[in-house]
């Protein structure tokens, strides 16, 4: 039979994990909050700078969510372009890699 002591250090112990969870979820609200913030922010700066731009790019991504698009056709476009961004990463990767193979060349023959 578990004693009273016992019981008490538990429910203390269940207490102090409560609270803590509280306080990291109230951050966690905080910064979800400032995040909102700054795209509210960079939406209305892009709405004054290029107001059709950000309407067509509002309108073209509430009709892809909206399921305005077949399902088939976002897997090709979406595998399209995850290609495309390996693809252009690897490029970067290889000029970066040449760029300094060529700067360590040059330095050898100074």
């Amino acid at each position: 039979m578990p004693s009273a002591i016992g019981d008490g250090s538990r429910i203390e112990r269940i207490q102090q994990k409560g609270q803590r969870v509280r306080r990291e979820v109230s951050g966690l609200t905080a910064e979800i909050e400032g995040a909102l913030a700054d795209l509210e922010r960079f939406v209305r700066d892009q709405l004054e700078r290029r107001p059709y731009a950000t309407l067509g790019a509002a309108s073209g991504l509430g009709y892809v969510l909206g399921g305005g698009v077949p399902v088939a056709l976002s897997r090709m476009a979406f595998g399209m372009g995850g290609r495309l961004a390996i693809l252009m990463m690897a490029q970067r990767l290889r000029d970066g890699f040449l760029s300094a193979a060529f700067s360590e060349q040059q330095r050898e023959k100074e």
